[in-house]
C-alpha cells in the first residue's frame, strides 16, 4: 500500500514538473509552428500548361536545397503552382524560373512570379473555428450526463471528465512545446479527436456504472 502511494506521488510530481517546464518554454519561446503557420513567402507561377507537382517538387529540392518548402497545385486546370518557403533569394528565383523553363519547355521570366509575404498565424486565431463547436459538444454532453446519470452522482462525473480531459490536453501541449514539434492543423485536429475520444470513453464508463446500479436495485 505504501509503495503504491509513493508511486502515485512520484507520477504526480513528474506531471507537475512537466507542466511547469512546458509553461516556461511557452512563455520564453512560444510554440514551434509549421512553415505554413509561420512568417513565409508564397511564390506563384502560371506555367500555361499542365503542371506535374512531382516535377515541381524536384525542382524546388534542387533550387532550395536544405530549406523547408511546401508545393501546392493551383487553379482548376492544374496549370499553376505555388511554393511556400521561408524566403527566396533573387538567385533562387532565377534558378527556379530556369528549371521550370527547362522542364516544361516554357519561356517564363522572374517577373512572371507572383510573390507575397505571409505573416505569422497566431494559434488562437487558428483555434477560433473549433471553439464554438467544441463548446456545443461539451455543453450537450454535460446536459446529457446530468440527466442520464442523475442516480449515480452525475455532477461528480461531469467534474471528473472535465478536469481529466483538460489535464490530458495540457500535458500534450506541454510535450509539443518542450520537444519543439511544429504545430499545424493536423496536430490541432488530433488534440480535438483525443478530447472527443476521452469524452466518449467517460460516457461509456458511466453507462456501465448505471447498468450495474440498475441491476443491484432489482
Amino acid at each position: 500500500m505504501e509503495t503504491n502511494k509513493n508511486s502515485k506521488k512520484i507520477v504526480m510530481l513528474g506531471l507537475i514538473l512537466l507542466i511547469i517546464a512546458g509553461l516556461i518554454v511557452v512563455a520564453l519561446k512560444g510554440f514551434q509552428v509549421s512553415l505554413l503557420f509561420g512568417k513565409h513567402e508564397t511564390v506563384e507561377l502560371n506555367v500555361g500548361k499542365e503542371v506535374d507537382v512531382k516535377t515541381v517538387k524536384e525542382i524546388c529540392h534542387t533550387v532550395l536545397q536544405n530549406q523547408k518548402y511546401v508545393v501546392k497545385e493551383l487553379e482548376v486546370f492544374g496549370d499553376s503552382f505555388q511554393v511556400n518557403v521561408k524566403s527566396m533569394t533573387e538567385d533562387e528565383k532565377s534558378n527556379l524560373i530556369n528549371q521550370v523553363n527547362e522542364k516544361f519547355e516554357t519561356e517564363k521570366t522572374v517577373e512572371d512570379l507572383n510573390i507575397s509575404s505571409i505573416s505569422n498565424r497566431r494559434i488562437r486565431d487558428v483555434m477560433k473555428p473549433y471553439i464554438v463547436p467544441m463548446i456545443l459538444v461539451f455543453g450537450i454532453v454535460t446536459l446529457y450526463t446530468l440527466i442520464r446519470f442523475r442516480k449515480i452522482q452525475a455532477l461528480k462525473m461531469v467534474l471528473d471528465y472535465i478536469w481529466k480531459i483538460a489535464l490530458t490536453e495540457i500535458l500534450l501541449l506541454c510535450v509539443i512545446a518542450i520537444i519543439r514539434i511544429p504545430v499545424n492543423e493536423i496536430w490541432i485536429n488530433l488534440l480535438m479527436i483525443i478530447a472527443i475520444a476521452e469524452l466518449v470513453y467517460f460516457i461509456s464508463k458511466g453507462e456501465k456504472r448505471l447498468e450495474n446500479e440498475i441491476e443491484n436495485d432489482q
